[in-house]
């Protein structure tokens, strides 16, 4: 397995076999710089970086180029690769812009823009409103959400031309947004209010029953259920902590993180504790294994990279000492 880390000290490509007790760092790419999403599609890796713009690796993560900067000079904080090809970018402030030629050019996203004039998104300490998640439904390729912190969430059925809020019952500060990969009408969101869930494409929402329903969640994961993955149900990976970022004291050393699954589709939850987290890092990046679905990545803000496997909760650290891992991409 070749893993490609975002961090707050660059990129990481590292390498790991089953049954090694460690992972292998390949290489390492623009140290210094906080990476703050990837995104791949065939043949190419993307990288959102805040300071510089968004950028692409052509070798798998080992060397990367700047593509053409963004409109308004926006920070490119989340990516996406759609179903068309075309890629997503969310922004501070609180924006969208799309490229449909591999980021050689860029067209900021209109509809998406025009909702500051009837949405309320609030800035908060020295961090404009922005555009922390983006999602699209599997079933319907012309449907995308995207999750503002703080500002609620928003749906186009239109490919990204017009877009509506759908925060009916929500809590407004998203942090992660994801489909169930059975049925597109279900949504979760992961929230500084809990972890809620909507049946109807996000018109309405709720927090989900039980302590998680009250938590702040960092991240979330949604596995389709299939043979590979061990269980014919969706399964969910959750990260939760105490509080918000500005009181998890160092490495996240005071955040009291915590990994939450679900097996049962989203019915009920297991709190696993700090369980592989060391030290109860809180998770601030979430992926699978393509190849083995239940098999799950956890990053922390502590720089700790940690694997596991969802059907028999064993988990171990492939790797520490890294900066804060924001996103995490099997290639």
């Amino acid at each position: 397995m070749r893993v490609v880390l975002a961090t707050d000290d660059g990129v990481y490509l590292i390498r790991w076999l089953a049954g090694e007790r460690a992972g292998t760092v390949l290489s390492r790419a623009l140290e210094g710089r906080q990476v703050a999403s990837l995104a791949g599609s065939t043949g190419a890796l993307y990288a959102a970086i805040p300071e510089i713009g968004v950028l692409r690796s052509n070798d798998g993560g080992g060397s990367w180029d700047s593509l053409a900067s963004l409109p308004s000079s926006a920070k490119p904080l989340s990516l996406a690769v759609l179903p068309s090809g075309d890629l997503l970018v969310g922004t501070e402030p609180a924006g969208l812009s799309r490229s449909s030629d591999s980021g050689s050019s860029w067209t900021e996203v209109a509809g998406f823009g025009r909702l500051s004039e009837t949405e309320t998104w609030s800035d908060y300490g020295n961090r404009a409103a922005h555009v922390q998640a983006l999602a699209f439904d599997a079933h319907d390729a012309a449907r995308l959400y995207a999750g503002v912190e703080i500002g609620g969430a928003y749906r186009s059925d239109d490919n990204g031309i017009t877009w509506a809020g759908v925060n009916d019952g929500m809590y407004d500060d998203i942090h992660d947004i994801a489909i169930d990969p059975r049925d597109g009408t279900r949504l979760f969101a992961a929230t500084g209010g809990g972890l809620y869930v909507s049946t109807d494409r996000g018109a309405d929402w709720r927090p989900v029953a039980g302590e998680l329903g009250e938590k702040y969640c960092t991240r979330l994961l949604v596995i389709a259920g299939s043979r590979a993955a061990g269980s014919s149900q969706t399964l969910f990976l959750v990260g939760t902590a105490d509080g918000p970022p500005s009181t998890w004291g160092k490495s996240g050393s005071k955040a009291g993180g915590a990994l939450w699954v679900s097996r049962d589709s989203g019915s009920t939850w297991s709190n696993q504790g700090s369980k592989g987290l060391k030290g109860g890092s809180p998770v601030t990046a979430l992926a699978t294994d393509p190849a083995h679905p239940a098999t799950v990545l956890v990053g922390t803000a502590g720089g700790n990279l940690v694997h596991g496997h969802l059907m028999d909760d064993r988990w171990h650290r492939l790797l520490y000492g890294v900066g804060a891992i924001n996103a995490i991409l099997v290639v």
